[in-house]
């Protein structure tokens, strides 16, 4: 089993390669969530995955809350995780142990995976060619860490420098993510996409327009990458960086 979280693709990409080559189902975290199905039987030789990026050198909140509610049936599991980010995940691999730990999961192996970044309220959007280099290179690398899962290997361990970045930057996300950061302008078509795909249900749908009804969400991106319009801002910034959905979650 495989379960997954994803803002614009990129980790969403990653579970569907695994799942294909080494023959698991996979979940959206989000989705089970929201339904309560956060229960699983380890079937024999079965793994279980974890895929999902990297938010502040640290855990999104959709995966601490999908983390504390797994209830797990059946065989015990080589239970592996891959983190998608941008350059590092910091200590990501800590945090991810001690919060599966509470729930007593025990992680065997932490992978990092270099995926196109999505925080446009602070970088650029990649330009498309770079878009496919980094993507081409995720290939390889996944290639890589799949070899690694056959091996049963224990995959990445961060460092005390990591550590410390980490734990700064967490802070900041766990006191951040303001929804009132969001806003929306007339080039708005009234799709409802964003309210649909939000992870937390943070936005509602009002006179065809998306009113965000929660202090904080996960600040995932993905309403804002994924408006087919670009009407969304965040900041002051991201009108101007572009935006950055992965080809699998493209519209045509």
């Amino acid at each position: 089993m495989i379960y997954y979280f994803t803002g614009t693709g990129n980790s969403m990409a990653a579970a569907d390669f695994f799942a294909l080559r080494m023959g698991e189902e996979r979940r959206d975290m989000a989705e089970a969530l929201k339904k309560k199905e956060c229960s699983c039987c380890i079937g024999e030789n079965e793994t279980l995955g974890l895929v999902f990026p990297v938010y502040y050198w640290g855990l999104p909140t959709v995966v601490v809350n999908f983390l504390s509610r797994l209830r797990l049936s059946g065989r015990t599991p080589y239970i592996w995780a891959v983190i998608t980010c941008g350059s590092g995940i910091g200590a990501a691999d800590r945090q991810l142990k001690a919060v599966a730990g509470r729930s007593g999961l025990y992680i065997n192996a932490v992978f990092s995976l270099v995926m196109p970044d999505n925080f446009v309220p602070m970088f650029h959007a990649p330009e498309e060619e770079k878009v496919q280099e980094i993507l081409k290179k995720a290939d390889v690398r996944m290639e890589e860490i799949l070899t690694s899962l056959q091996k049963r290997e224990v995959g990445e361990e961060s460092g005390m420098k990591d550590l410390m970045l980490s734990a700064s930057m967490q802070t900041l996300y766990r006191n951040g993510r303001k929804t009132e950061k969001f806003r929306v302008d007339s080039s708005c078509v009234g799709c409802g996409l964003c309210g649909q795909i939000c992870p937390v249900n943070a936005i509602r749908i009002e006179d065809g327009r998306p009113v965000w009804k929660k202090e904080q969400c996960a600040l995932c991106m993905g309403c804002l990458n994924r408006c087919p319009a670009q009407a969304i801002q965040y900041g002051k910034r991201s009108a101007k960086n572009g935006r950055y959905v992965h080809p699998v979650l493209r519209k045509g």
